[in-house]
């Protein structure tokens, strides 16, 4: 057997640092870092012993895990000088960048750990090999080898695998009885909410051509979703500004004309409709971040803080292709941004609405309605979401007294349901998407209407 020298386990003491300081600087992460590493993932000892302390502290008293208490546990138990005390703490702090890359530096302490437990499998298997008791039987040495490698993969295993028997005791009885709950947002667009969609774990797609008003039937959703259902939106905005965002949703909400708020010219009915659809959205929990270029790490991490605190039924991107994410070229970078929001979808249990730019194909053909292939840049897009949906106004390209304020929301992909195309009445004084009636005329309502009476 050779005598060559073995290679150090892996392992990072910089990133558990990181683990280490992004609880001490934010204690309410504590639950999502205990659901992926454990004590015995830290190589330090120091870092071992001071996880395991934040654990009992958070399981004693949730959202405690300051650098003061912290710190007054560890001198409690006399472990000052072992574990650093607040100096070592504060250095920890100051080791983050940003709580923002916890969950790749949660995945890399947990992945070093897994290195070291496959190594010491490994080690054991050898000791085995080479144990001349075992000479005798093989496949008593297999076995054990594999129980061995198995025991490490368990940690990468992240639900448990269920039957479908199981299943059918969960579902069966509610679909029998009529009592299933029904999943979905709903919008208040009748013919779109019969095609269930926005259900918890969807990625729903809005793809248009710039112009048509994606940013705006987007807040629609927003408004209705949070205003009328009282549900949370958190929404990035890589294009508009946040205070844009507001002034579209108060002229939408209050049917103030858009243009008068943009420019000031407000009469004294305009002012007492703003005030009531200010008060009304005041009402809400709806979160906006224009940050212009957000990562996908940041987009799930504060989705997730939100969602920890109850503060997230919908999640909304404006609009998919300002983000970026390392690839080798811009259709794998487009494919992984989907792939992540999809992802993010599941693990959150929220809908995301992603908006999409369409590419020119459909301004060549003569009647400009989109297709799924006019998706830009990438077809996983297509592959990954469970609802396309595309809008077009054929009063953008040629207005007539047929089309005039008339948008079509095509359906051209659905996982729930079925597809097709639905009519929606679009009014520009408002930037504001209503349900279609032939025979109505748009009517700003008074102050005191409802905000979704539909006309």
């Amino acid at each position: 057997m050779s005598n060559s020298a073995i290679p150090s386990p892996p392992f990072d003491l910089q990133v558990e640092k990181c683990v280490l300081g992004s609880v001490l600087r934010d204690p309410n992460c504590m639950p999502d870092v205990a659901s992926v590493v454990l004590a015995e993932d830290f190589y330090s000892p120091r870092h071992r012993e001071m996880f395991k302390i934040m654990i009992e502290l958070e399981a004693s008293n949730p959202g405690q895990c300051d650098p003061l208490t912290v710190g007054h546990e560890v001198q409690r138990r006399n472990k000052t000088e072992e574990l650093g005390g607040t100096d070592y703490m504060g250095e920890c702090m100051l080791s983050v960048p940003s709580n923002a890359f916890l969950e790749n530096h949660l995945k890399i302490v947990r992945d070093l750990s897994i290195r070291r437990s496959l190594l010491k499998a490994s080690e054991s298997i050898q000791a085995s090999v080479f144990d001349g008791e075992a000479d005798g039987d093989v496949e008593e040495l297999v076995g054990q080898a594999e129980k061995a490698v198995f025991n490490v993969g368990e940690r990468l295993v992240g639900k448990e695998m269920i039957s479908v028997s199981e299943l059918i005791d969960q579902n069966l009885d509610s679909l029998l009885s009529g009592d299933a709950k029904e999943e979905g947002l709903k919008t208040g667009y009748y013919d779109l909410d019969e095609k269930s969609a926005f259900r918890p774990g969807d990625l729903v797609v809005l793809a248009a051509r710039p112009g048509m008003g994606k940013t705006a039937f987007a807040l629609n959703l927003l408004e209705r979703v949070a205003v009328q259902d009282n549900k949370a939106v958190l929404m990035f905005s890589l294009e508009m500004p946040r205070d844009q965002l507001v002034v579209r949703l108060l002229s939408s909400l209050s049917r103030v004309s858009h243009d008068s708020l943009r420019r000031h010219l407000l009469q004294q009915s305009d002012r007492s409709k703003l005030t009531v659809a200010a008060s009304s959205l005041r009402d809400t929990v709806i979160h906006i971040d224009d940050s212009s270029q957000p990562s996908l790490a940041q987009i799930r991490a504060k989705a997730r803080r939100l969602k920890r605190e109850g503060k997230l039924d919908l999640l909304i991107i404006d609009y998919l292709q300002l983000l970026h994410a390392k690839a080798e070229s811009r259709q794998n970078e487009v494919s992984l941004i989907s792939r992540t929001l999809k992802s993010i979808a599941r693990d959150l249990e929220v809908p995301v609405l992603a908006l999409a730019q369409l590419n020119r194909k459909a301004e060549d053909r003569s009647d400009h309605k989109p297709m799924l292939s006019d998706l830009r840049e990438s077809g996983s897009i297509e592959q990954d979401a469970d609802m396309v949906m595309m809008l077009m106004r054929e009063d953008y390209y040629n207005e007539t007294e047929e089309n005039r304020n008339k948008a079509m929301l095509s359906i051209a992909k659905n996982r729930h349901g079925s597809t097709g195309e639905i009519t929606l009445r679009f009014n520009k004084r408002f930037m504001r998407f209503e349900n279609y009636d032939a025979h109505a005329q748009t009517v700003a309502p008074t102050a005191s209407a409802t905000a979704f009476d539909d006309v």
